[in-house]
């Protein structure tokens, strides 16, 4: 019995010391580290080198210690708690921690009327832009007709603007003027339109505008028919159609808007041409919508059904031609170049952002846009303010602090 206690008396004193070693080791200025020999194994000591940090120091006791109990099984019981405590150096989940010490995260939904002043446009527009990601594969899903079908709709619809006044254009007023001789190519495509707002209705918590969906399907479309060809041509396992057709990119080249407003009533008859529309026609057309050739020749081949017959009404005034010509030079690229690809879209939003009555929106222009929601949020790490979110369920959770979202485990 007495020989143990001297053996844990002994295995103590040496215990103590490294202990004294150890804390030197972490005070005194010079740096001891161990570096592996490039030409043994054995481990050399250099005062030269980086500090042992105290986290690392501690570690090696807690080793030191282990090796003890396990040798002197007297001591075991003696040292477990210690060796409890050694293992938990790292100070615990640092997580669980911020979750303790941060208060709860609130989100406070409140009404348009009182958010809106207190929430600045870029916010406005991050909240529509997290709105249309949202409504994309469901409009993506139902498109049912070629692009060219919704290029036609989305010119009738616009068609009616005129840039003195910036009356009239892209504000849904379609519905209304299905009946008129000049639009009855676009029923067909309003009829999957209608389809399209059903679904995306169905799925949010701001009914989308007629006059928005109209203007942004064509992109959604004319992109699926771009990557059909490319594929086509370069296969589909080739990984550089984002990157090529950038340019198409709703989100980077595109960057479509939304918040277009719909109109409760027709537009005036008689501003969109008919089938027996001469080239003059056409051309005093673009020009009062504030429009030029370059958008002109781009939508020529969907304004009838035979997409040769817009055209070759087109390139009889000199201008168009010259500007048809360009654009023939871009198509012999073939299809798995983007240029041709590039100017449908360009040309399009020309047309859909620009046409719009009281003309086009700057960002932060419209105090009160819609498919954006508001909400007052503290706690969670969160200054208290008014944010925004998309206005579908689900996105004040992605709209709130990442931080806090960190602390909560969401992210």
């Amino acid at each position: 019995m007495s020989s143990s206690i001297a053996a844990a008396s002994s295995i103590g004193v040496k215990a103590n010391a490294l202990t004294r070693v150890s804390k030197r080791a972490i005070n005194s200025k010079p740096a001891v580290v161990c570096s592996a020999s490039s030409k043994s194994d054995d481990v050399a000591v250099g005062s030269s080198q980086d500090a042992v940090t105290r986290r690392q120091a501690l570690a090696a006791g807690a080793a030191v210690t282990a090796t003890l109990g396990a040798s002197t099984p007297a001591l075991a019981g003696l040292l477990d708690g210690a060796l409890d405590g050694a293992l938990t150096l790292g100070g615990g989940d640092v997580k669980e921690k911020r979750a303790v010490n941060l208060p709860e995260l609130q989100i406070e939904f409140i009404s348009r009327e009182e958010g809106y002043p207190l929430a600045n446009g870029g916010e406005k527009g991050r909240a529509q832009q997290q709105y249309l990601k949202f409504i994309e594969p469901v409009i993506v899903a139902n498109i049912d007709l070629p692009y060219s079908e919704y290029m036609r709709l989305a010119l009738h619809d616009a068609g009616t603007y005129e840039v003195v006044g910036k009356k009239n254009g892209a504000n849904g007023s379609i519905r209304f003027e299905l009946d008129r001789p000049e639009n009855a190519l676009c029923k067909k495509a309003f009829a999957s339109i209608e389809k399209i707002k059903k679904a995306v209705d169905a799925t949010v918590t701001q009914p989308i505008s007629y006059a928005d969906l109209i203007a942004i399907v064509p992109h959604f479309a004319a992109r699926i028919q771009f990557a059909k060809d490319y594929y086509e041509v370069m296969g589909e396992d080739d990984p550089n159609y984002e990157f090529l057709f950038i340019g198409t990119n709703p989100y980077l080249g595109a960057k479509m808007r939304i918040g277009r407003k719909d109109a409760d009533g027709p537009d005036p008859e008689g501003l969109v041409p008919g089938e027996d529309a001469s080239t003059e026609d056409l051309v005093a057309w673009f020009k009062r919508m504030g429009l030029g050739p370059n958008q002109l020749v781009m939508f020529a081949p969907y304004m009838y059904e035979n997409p040769a017959k817009g055209l070759d009404l087109a390139v009889q005034d000199g201008t168009n031609a010259s500007v048809a010509n360009q654009y023939e030079s871009q198509r012999k690229l073939g299809k798995r170049a983007p240029g041709p690809a590039v100017t449908i879209i360009k040309k399009l939003k020309d047309m859909t952002d620009n046409c719009i009555p009281g003309g086009p929106p700057y960002v932060g222009g419209d105090r009160d846009p819609n498919y954006v929601e508001y909400a007052y949020i503290r706690g969670g790490g969160e200054i208290p303010r008014v944010t925004t979110f998309g206005a579908y369920p689900g996105s004040s959770d992605l709209g709130s602090s990442k931080f806090a979202q960190k602390v909560r485990g969401d992210r």
